[in-house]
């Protein structure tokens, strides 16, 4: 059994998102796998929510997934907010809620 690895990368462009192959070009439909990339990246981002998102293909395969976003909690940035404690291995932004 021959098992080949892919990177695939999410670059936050400021109101939506780009999931993509890493390097190199798709032997096949990856679009499962930038599925759950995207996926991954938002439940590390409790604070947005997802809108809308449209594949990119390439002869007939999905080789990119764009998503857009809104942003729907905010902190308190007010000086007399009391700070929350962060706990480990929680977002920054969630913590804040």
């Amino acid at each position: 059994m021959v098992q080949t690895r892919i990177g695939i990368n999410q670059l936050d462009m400021g109101g939506w998102v780009r999931v993509y192959l890493g390097q190199g070009e798709p032997t096949g439909e990856i679009a499962h796998f930038l599925s759950h990339a995207l996926n991954g990246w938002f439940r590390e981002r409790p604070h947005l929510r997802l809108r809308l998102v449209l594949p990119v293909t390439r002869n007939g395969n999905t080789v990119e997934l764009h998503a857009w976003y809104e942003q729907i909690l905010f902190s308190d940035q007010s000086p007399l907010a009391k700070p929350v404690p962060r706990t480990p291995g929680q977002p920054a932004a969630a913590s804040s809620q």
